[in-house]
């Protein structure tokens, strides 16, 4: 990702790569989204009409960034965090690009405790969310390669996310920007629940440990 970026990244440099954590053993649901196959099924929303600030947006409403300014940039990287996650929490509207073809619009949730994330058909309450634990993502991948083995015409300005159970969910988005915001974003989330379980798991072994050397 761009240098433009630099912000997002230090906050997310606590965080190991997901390929350090144990992989998650949760299995995905059948996305009930895959008959929406028309293409131009959606319009894309106006340049005003975005849910979440981006990093170079924020630095424009602020004035120009100090070059030293080092601790503004990483409380204004937390703060584009915060509210991207507010946003995924009470609903994030996306695109999403069909197998075959075409996009169509769903909306994106994430749990409080930010463990799960939920897909659903935008105006079609009526059908069951698509849940997908955070762990069941193996990787995020920005641009166009990320979803040629899936069936997927994704571009430059895509994000994809590929699942453990083989399947893998594509993004598109209006800029560099809003790509790369949530790309970062998500892949914080990612990672942060994988350390989770893996460190979940250790300390069960180590209770096993315990119990087998007390009998």
């Amino acid at each position: 990702l761009r240098c433009a970026r630099a912000s997002l990244l230090t906050v997310f440099v606590v965080h190991r790569p997901m390929g350090n954590a144990r992989p998650g053993t949760a299995n995905c649901a059948v996305c009930q989204c895959d008959d929406a196959r028309r293409s131009g099924e959606m319009q894309i929303p106006p340049e005003s009409a975005r849910t979440y600030p981006l990093p170079n947006q924020k630095a424009a409403e602020d004035g120009e960034a100090d070059a030293g300014g080092g601790a503004a940039s990483i409380l204004e990287a937390q703060d584009v965090v915060k509210t991207f996650t507010r946003c995924c929490v009470g609903g994030l509207p996306v695109r999403m690009l069909a197998v075959g073809g075409g996009t169509t619009s769903c909306c994106l949730f994430l749990d409080r405790k930010l463990t799960q994330l939920s897909l659903q058909r935008s105006g079609r309450s009526e059908l069951k969310r698509r849940e997908i634990p955070l762990e069941a993502v193996a990787e995020v991948v920005v641009g166009p390669c990320g979803g040629q083995d899936f069936g997927l015409a994704t571009t430059d300005l895509s994000v994809t996310m590929v699942l453990e159970c083989g399947q893998a969910l594509g993004f598109v988005f209006q800029d560099e920007d809003e790509r790369d915001t949530f790309a970062l974003c998500m892949t914080m989330f990612v990672d942060s629940r994988r350390m989770q379980i893996s460190r979940l798991a250790m300390k069960k072994e180590e209770g096993v440990s315990i119990l087998s050397g007390i009998f």
